[in-house]
């Protein structure tokens, strides 16, 4: 960022606002890249898994600061001691009661983090490595055509705990493991940054990696995001994207009967994909009419989720809707709280493309274990430090968008401007 020659007469901007910290940056930068490597990696890496909330918790402590935005969990925070109180005394486990309200409070605490200039290919590039590693897992498997290796495959990667690997055609393989949650989020981030090289690269990634997961809830996302980030576009050149719409109708008619196909192998019989997920839904309808006061006031944090009609839930940490297993805990009330100060806390400190993408990366997660958790809280701070609402008031330059805001000067008899940031 460049300011023009001065005058007698002319503001002249604070050095410490005119450029990055570059210990700050670096140091932020390298922290998210060891957090975003942890989350995608701690289930490979044996003794690791025990390091990967901690040390999201260290970064949310050394960057935290007292605000009204921290300030405004407290009612939260009261909330969710009562409930866990009142679980306890129900029989419930202390210590994990005690790690659902960690993780609640700090996926709302992780808004409060002072706002510090981050870069965005240090701090997601495991989540590139990962999305390109599964990219090549899937073409291989399908390239290979070898049912007993691709049957070996998923036996090691659900034995191992690291997610699963399967197919419905035989061709496509889909590799749904550890670590795929925070892919939706390199793909929304990397679509809101500026062009460049490293852009086109994490989105190439990015993309390969939604293609290789396959989870329509990725699909739903990407789609909702590039209509968001280009409606612009969209309205100027309606007749492109009319021809490119045009095609892909056309393709996707042509491929009906595939589609049609894995959409009904998702609902068909209990033990599928959105089997189990009706499983988990019936499993809490049960349990509330047995104990009506619950819908409101919930099990208690910390309550085992009910088992269902064909699944065993009562050593589960982590379902296929979390959000569900959250809001049986707390209840309506609690879930009011919780959604009104989630709100809050993203409108006084995101600005808008920030906001577009935290929502997007919470529908990414919304019928996925993807949300309030570890993911949740790294993907929250970074978000904070890579589109925060008013640099000026939570950081020297958290972006290029601040940059050019607080280089502006104010009115005087002879102000000069500085030049815009990208």
């Amino acid at each position: 960022m460049s300011i023009a020659s001065q005058s007698p007469g002319t503001w002249t901007a604070d050095a410490s606002l005119q450029s990055p910290r570059p210990r700050v940056t670096l140091g932020l930068s390298i922290a998210f890249g060891l957090a975003t490597l942890l989350l995608t990696r701690h289930a490979q890496v044996p003794g690791l898994s025990s390091l990967t909330a901690p040390f999201a918790l260290l970064i949310l402590l050394c960057t935290l600061r007292v605000s009204s935005v921290t300030l405004a969990v407290l009612p939260m925070l009261l909330y969710c001691c009562i409930s866990l109180v009142v679980s306890v005394f129900l029989g419930n486990e202390v210590s994990v009661g005690l790690r659902f309200l960690v993780i609640t409070i700090a996926t709302l605490v992780a808004f409060g983090v002072r706002s510090q200039p981050v870069s965005p290919a240090w701090a997601l590039f495991p989540v590139a490595l990962q999305a390109v590693s599964i990219a090549i897992l899937s073409l291989t498997l399908s390239v290979m055509q070898d049912p007993l290796m691709g049957g070996a495959v998923r036996a090691y990667a659900i034995t191992s705990d690291w997610g699963d690997v399967y197919t419905l055609d035989g061709l496509y393989y889909r590799v749904q493991v550890i670590g795929n949650a925070l892919i939706p989020l390199l793909f929304a981030v990397c679509l809101w940054q500026p062009p460049s090289r490293l852009r086109r690269w994490g989105l190439a990634m990015a993309v390969l990696g939604l293609l290789a997961a396959g989870n329509l809830t990725y699909f739903l996302m990407a789609g909702l995001a590039v209509f968001l980030r280009f409606k612009a576009y969209f309205y100027t050149h309606t007749r492109t994207w009319l021809t490119v719409f045009s095609l892909l109708g056309v393709v996707a008619v042509a491929n009906s009967d595939v589609g049609i196909s894995s959409v009904t192998r998702k609902f068909d019989g209990a033990g599928s994909s959105m089997g189990v997920r009706f499983d988990q839904i019936d499993a809490v309808v049960r349990a509330t009419d047995t104990f009506p006061a619950a819908v409101l006031t919930g099990a208690g944090l910390g309550s085992r989720f009910p088992n269902g009609r064909i699944n065993d839930y009562s050593d589960s940490l982590y379902i296929e809707l979390q959000a569900l297993f959250v809001g049986y805990q707390l209840g309506l009330i609690g879930a009011a709280i919780y959604g009104a100060t989630l709100l809050y806390c993203a409108r006084r400190t995101l600005n808008r493309q920030g906001r577009l993408i935290f929502w997007l990366y919470m529908l990414s997660g919304i019928s996925n274990p993807y949300i309030l958790d570890t993911n949740q809280i790294i993907a929250t701070m970074l978000l904070v430090h890579l589109f925060p609402l008013n640099p000026r008031r939570s950081g020297p330059m958290a972006t290029a968008a601040g940059a050019s805001a607080l280089a502006a000067p104010p009115p005087s008899p002879s102000p000069t401007s500085g030049s815009p940031a990208a």
